[in-house]
C-alpha cells in the first residue's frame, strides 16, 4: 500500500492534500484529455475538486470512513463537454411552433408545414390578429427544395400575420398580412446587410427576408412571462444541457433582457452549469454602461466570456459571404457572380475589433464565407497596427469559420485567433454545398485535422437550435464527416475519437481561458465529469452517435443521472 501512495503522488493535487476523499469513483475507464492523453481506471473528489486521479488501487489508499465509494463497473468516465457555440437561450422568447425536417423534426413539405402551422394557432387559441411564429424549416430538406412563399401562407392565412424562420436563423418567410402591417412593400429599398427578395418577372415580393431585412417586421415584444416562470424555464434548459454531459454552456448571442436574467439567476444561486454569456454587439455600450456587468470572470456559473458580432449569414442559405461565387441560383440575386454579402462594412468590422481590444473584452465574431473572415483578420491587423498589442492575448474567436482557406488558416496561427467550427454541417448540409460550392469548397468544411496539424487550437459546436445540442453527435460528424446521402465529405479532415473529444472538452476550456480549472480530469481542476454508456474510445466510430449520457457531474454534485431523470 504504500508503494502505491508514493506511485499516487505524481497524480494528486498537492494543494488539496488536507481535504479528505468525498467520493472515489473505481473500477473504470476514465480518458483524462490530459497532455498524454492518459486513460486511467479511478478518481478521487472532493469539495468539486479532482483530489487525485490514477489506478483503482492507488485512489482507494485516499479512503476514509466518510468516503462514497462508486464502482463505475468498466463505464467510461471523460471530462464535461464544453460548449464551443451554442444559443444556449436561443429558443426562450415568444412561442412559435417548430418546423424542422427529419432527423429532427417531421416536416417533409410545404403542405406540412402550413398544416403546422394551423394546428399552432388552433392549440394556442390565437386571436385572427395575433402573430403565428414558426422555427426551423430546411429548404433544401422539404420535397419542393425551395423556401415557402407568401402566397403559399396567405392561402391559410389571408388576415393572420405569420412570419417562419429559417433553421440557419439567417432568414425567413413573411406572409402577406405580416409584410403589410410592418410597412414592407415592393418600394421598400434593402437594408445595409440584409434583402428582399422579389420575383424576378413581376417584380412582387416573394415573402423572402434574408439577413437584417428580418428585422423590418413589426414582431410584437418577447411574451411577458413571470420572473418566476423564467427562472422554472431556465431550470429545464440547464437539465436539457446536462443531459448531454454539458457542464459549461455559451449563451452565443444575448440580448439585454436574457442578460438581466442570467445575472438574475446568478445571484439567486439558480445556475448549476456554468454559463459563458456573449452580449450581442448592438448591446455593447449598454452592458459596458452597467457597473453591474464585468466581462471575463466567472462568479456563480455566470461569465461575460466576450461579445458578439454577426458579420455575414448561412453558407446553406446562400448569404454568407465569399471571394469565389456560389455555383447555383442565389434568391435576391439578378446576375451571375453572386457571392453573398456581408452584414456589415469593413469599416464598422474595424471600429467593433478596436473597442473590444481597448477595452479587454474578447471578441466573438460570426465569419462564415471566406470573404467574411478576409474582413475579421484585417480588422484584427487594423486594431493591432493601432494599439500595438499582441492579439494572441484576447484570442479572438472565429465562430464557425465553416470555409475559411488554407492560407487563412495560417493567419490564424499568427494572430491567435480560436475558429470555433460547426462538424455536424458535414452531415445536415454536406450535400447542399456540394452543390452550392463545388465538391472541393465542401470538402474543407470546418477543417479541424488541419487546423490541428497547424498546432491551431480549435474547438467544434451544435450552434444549437440549429442543430441537435447531442455532443455524442457532434463527435461522429468530426470524426467520419458522413452526409446524409451517406457521401464522406473532406476525408483528410475527419478526426480520431480523441482528437476530436480534446475539441469539445479541453479546448473548449482554452476558448474560454478556463483550461487551469477545466477541459481535463486532472488534480486540482473541477469536478467536471461525464459517465458515458460506453467506451468511445472502443467502439466502431461509426456507432459513436448512439453513445448515451448516463450521468453528469458538475464540481462532484450529480446534475444529471439518466436513471433517475
Amino acid at each position: 500500500m504504500k508503494i502505491e501512495k508514493i506511485l499516487l503522488l505524481s497524480c494528486v493535487c498537492w494543494f488539496c492534500l488536507k481535504m479528505q476523499a468525498q467520493t472515489l469513483y473505481v473500477n473504470g475507464r476514465v480518458i483524462t484529455v490530459d497532455s498524454a492523453d492518459r486513460i486511467l481506471e479511478a478518481v478521487a473528489v472532493a469539495d468539486g475538486k479532482i483530489l487525485a486521479v490514477g489506478s483503482t488501487a492507488q485512489v482507494l489508499t485516499l479512503q476514509t470512513p466518510k468516503s462514497t465509494i462508486i464502482d463505475l463497473a468498466g463505464k467510461t468516465m471523460i471530462p464535461g463537454f464544453i460548449d464551443g457555440h451554442s444559443h444556449f437561450l436561443g429558443l426562450f422568447s415568444t412561442p412559435r411552433v417548430y418546423l424542422g425536417s427529419p432527423p429532427m423534426g417531421e416536416m417533409r413539405d410545404i403542405n406540412d408545414l402550413v398544416n403546422a402551422l394551423v394546428r399552432f394557432q388552433q392549440e394556442r387559441n390565437l386571436a385572427l390578429d395575433e402573430w403565428v411564429l414558426g422555427f426551423g424549416y430546411d429548404q433544401d430538406q422539404l420535397t419542393e427544395g425551395r423556401h415557402p412563399t407568401k402566397k403559399e401562407l396567405d392561402k391559410a392565412f389571408p388576415n393572420t400575420p405569420v412570419f417562419i424562420l429559417n433553421i440557419n436563423g439567417h432568414m425567413g418567410v413573411a406572409n402577406s398580412a405580416a409584410l403589410h402591417i410592418s410597412g414592407v412593400d415592393m418600394l421598400t429599398p434593402n437594408p445595409t446587410g440584409g434583402a428582399i427578395e422579389k420575383d424576378a418577372q413581376t417584380g412582387e415580393l416573394t415573402g423572402l427576408l434574408q439577413e437584417n431585412a428580418k428585422a423590418l417586421l413589426a414582431i410584437p415584444p418577447e411574451t411577458s412571462l413571470s420572473l418566476e416562470k423564467r427562472l422554472v424555464a431556465l431550470d429545464e434548459q440547464q437539465l436539457l444541457y446536462a443531459s448531454h454531459g454539458i457542464t459549461t454552456a455559451q449563451e452565443g448571442l444575448t440580448n439585454l433582457s436574457n442578460l438581466k436574467l442570467l445575472q438574475e439567476a446568478s445571484n439567486r444561486q439558480r445556475l448549476f452549469i456554468d454559463i459563458e454569456s456573449l452580449p450581442a454587439a448592438d448591446y455593447l455600450e449598454e452592458v459596458m454602461a452597467d457597473t453591474s456587468f464585468v466581462f471575463g470572470e466567472l462568479k456563480n456559473h455566470l461569465k461575460l466570456a466576450g461579445a458578439k458580432l454577426i458579420a455575414d449569414g448561412s453558407p446553406q442559405g446562400k448569404t454568407a459571404y465569399f471571394s469565389e461565387p456560389y455555383l447555383t441560383e442565389v434568391p435576391g440575386c439578378d446576375h451571375g457572380d453572386c457571392v453573398g454579402f456581408p452584414t456589415i462594412d469593413q469599416q464598422q468590422f474595424n471600429a467593433f475589433i478596436l473597442k473590444t481590444f481597448q477595452q479587454g473584452i474578447r471578441p466573438f465574431v460570426h465569419c462564415n464565407g471566406d470573404a467574411t473572415i478576409d474582413m475579421y483578420l484585417q480588422a484584427i491587423d487594423y486594431a493591432n497596427a493601432r494599439l500595438g498589442i499582441a492579439t494572441a492575448e484576447y484570442r479572438p474567436v472565429s465562430i464557425h469559420s465553416q470555409f475559411v482557406r488554407p492560407d487563412q488558416l495560417d493567419r490564424y496561427y499568427d494572430l491567435g485567433v480560436i475558429p470555433a467550427f460547426f462538424s455536424n454541417h458535414a452531415f445536415f448540409w454536406g450535400d447542399v454545398h456540394v452543390r452550392n460550392l463545388g465538391v472541393d469548397r465542401a470538402s474543407f468544411l470546418s477543417p479541424l485535422k488541419s487546423v490541428r496539424d497547424r498546432g491551431i487550437i480549435a474547438t467544434n459546436h451544435t450552434d444549437y437550435p440549429v442543430t441537435p445540442v447531442n455532443q455524442l453527435f457532434l463527435l461522429w460528424t468530426a470524426i467520419n464527416r458522413e452526409t446524409r446521402s451517406g457521401q464522406i465529405i473532406g476525408a483528410d479532415e475527419r478526426l480520431t475519437v480523441l482528437e476530436a473529444l480534446r475539441t469539445v472538452t479541453i479546448n473548449g476550456a482554452y476558448q474560454y481561458h478556463e483550461e487551469a480549472i477545466k477541459g481535463s480530469i486532472e488534480p486540482g481542476k473541477l469536478a467536471d465529469l461525464v459517465i458515458l454508456s460506453h467506451d468511445i474510445t472502443q467502439i466502431d466510430p461509426s456507432t459513436l452517435r448512439h453513445v448515451e449520457v448516463l450521468e453528469t457531474i458538475k464540481q462532484g454534485k450529480t446534475i444529471y443521472n439518466q436513471l433517475h431523470h
